[in-house]
């Protein structure tokens, strides 16, 4: 019995449909068995490739394109600091037992010293009353400081040791300026910018010390 020519071509047809569907079954498995797969192993690896250290640079080369325009850079003043300075503070030094020499000049074994701020009286000046009297008031103002002092040590910047030149220094006994009582007294003359003028002004007016007359006169009062 002969099968019909029709049938074999379909037949055949068939075969090669079924040939060609089985074989793109195929492509796709291996294809998607060749692909890496995501997963935790993946991401692993791609975390630890984001946290290695940057690859160096030269400093040459970094530098290079800043070196060649060096001569167009402008240095700026840097800026205030954030906290302010400390102010520093030198070291006084105690003096003790002072020879008074005059109303503001003070010897002792290492050298002079003359309190700032004033000009001391001499004490050879003789001063002249409003009544036209003469009256030594060099001699009176330095008895005056050798009572204030009374042998007390006096507290002033001082160079280590002994010095050849007068020391000029503002000096303190205990917290008191003994520059100031002097010119508020009437026994020395302030400088300018000492911040003794008001007080030198005060003297005069009331006619203190040097500016009214002896006042060894007064009752009661010794020099």
């Amino acid at each position: 019995m002969r099968i019909p020519f029709i049938l074999l071509a379909l037949l055949a047809f068939l075969l090669i449909l079924i040939f060609l569907a089985v074989f793109d079954g195929r492509d796709e498995r291996s294809t998607s068995l060749s692909q890496p797969q995501a997963g935790p192993a993946v991401e692993a690896e791609t975390l630890e490739a984001a946290l290695q250290p940057p690859r160096a640079i030269s400093p040459e080369r970094f530098a290079q394109p800043f070196a060649q325009n060096a001569v167009r850079l402008e240095r700026i003043a840097p800026r205030q600091p954030l906290t302010p300075p400390r102010p520093i503070t030198q070291k006084r030094t105690l003096l003790y037992r002072p020879l008074v020499s005059a109303p503001g000049l003070i010897t002792y074994t290492q050298g002079d010293l003359q309190l700032a701020g004033i000009t001391v009286v001499d004490p050879l000046e003789v001063c002249t009353d409003e009544t036209g009297d003469n009256w030594p008031c060099g001699i009176v103002a330095r008895t005056a400081f050798r009572n204030f002092l009374r042998g007390r040590a006096l507290s002033c910047i001082v160079p280590e040791g002994s010095w050849a030149q007068t020391v000029v220094s503002q000096c303190f006994v205990g917290t008191q300026d003994p520059a100031a009582w002097l010119v508020s007294q009437g026994w020395a003359r302030a400088r300018e910018g000492s911040g003794y003028l008001a007080l030198q002004h005060s003297a005069r007016q009331n006619q203190k010390g040097i500016f009214g007359s002896d006042p060894r006169k007064t009752r009661g009062t010794q020099y």
